[in-house]
């Protein structure tokens, strides 16, 4: 088996085939200079096995990744496994307005098409860990929110996990299993693309650490705005840990508003402290 990877995931491909022993395929990755992908295969894959590893943060990432895939394919591989650390478009999974794009849809179906399996971390739509059909189509989830849980045992002690929505109820449960304390959720209310509104619950969090756990940060108004409402309530300190930290704004505010931000490696970052190889390279 041959392991590939995309621009958006060179070092987390590495850590997949290093630990697994298997073999770091080669591929030069460029730009024209009107900003079109440039791609060439270095490594041989005729009748291999290959995997290839992508995270689809923005367009030209998603080009690049079913160039890719086709590339593979075109030079003979016999199978061709895509491993999608960050589902893009994956929070367009319905039609939430007339006439919308069923954005998720359409790049599964694209992937389906040039790819024999698709595997995912903590996808937006999904809320458990296993193999799923969306519109007929399997996607295999892995969930990470385990790995940032064992990360925050170590460095938290007093301990009281809070999600920040009904919706993550089921991973806040896993995961405060692990660390071995309590767990609730805020009730939020979305009041435009950046700004929400948090009401707290019953759990008191005065004196305690609290550690707040999302599958991922976009704009980071969600996780401020939270920090904010459990220091008011006498929180010694408040961290946050994400599956994907996306920060399509820059990850300086939210940083500023906590007391320790880190996030996985399925989009590579300075604060990517935790990583979903060993989760990956187990589900190959």
């Amino acid at each position: 088996m041959i392991v590939f990877s995309g621009s958006s995931c060179a070092s987390l491909g590495r850590r997949i085939a290093e630990g697994k022993g298997l073999r770091i395929g080669e591929a030069k990755i460029d730009r024209f200079p009107d900003g079109e992908t440039y791609l060439r295969l270095v490594s041989s894959v005729a009748g291999e096995e290959c995997v290839l590893v992508q995270s689809t943060l923005g367009n030209d990432s998603l080009v690049e990744l079913l160039l890719f895939l086709d590339m593979l394919r075109d030079q003979g591989a016999a199978k061709v496994h895509v491993v999608v650390p960050y589902f893009g478009y994956a929070r367009q999974d319905k039609n939430f307005n007339s006439g919308e794009a069923l954005s998720a849809k359409t790049v599964l179906k694209l992937l389906c098409q040039l790819s024999d399996s698709i595997t995912t971390v903590n996808c937006h739509f999904l809320g458990r860990e296993g193999v799923f059909k969306f519109h007929d189509m399997d996607i295999k989830n892995l969930d990470a929110f385990p790995l940032l849980a064992k990360y925050f045992k170590a460095e938290l002690k007093k301990p009281i996990l809070i999600a920040p929505d009904k919706g993550s109820l089921e991973y806040a449960k896993n995961a405060s299993e692990i660390i071995g304390c309590d767990f609730d959720f805020l009730q939020k209310k979305r009041l435009s693309g950046e700004k929400v509104e948090i009401q707290t619950k019953e759990l008191s969090v005065k004196g305690k650490d609290a550690l707040i756990l999302d599958d991922m940060i976009s704009t980071g108004g969600t996780i401020i705005e939270a920090a904010k409402l459990l220091k008011s309530q006498g929180a010694s300190s408040v961290s946050v840990g994400c599956v994907h930290g996306v920060f399509s704004q820059g990850a300086e505010k939210v940083i500023s508003a906590v007391d320790r931000l880190i996030c996985t490696d399925t989009i590579e970052r300075d604060i990517s402290k935790v990583s979903v190889a060993q989760l990956i390279r187990k589900s190959l």
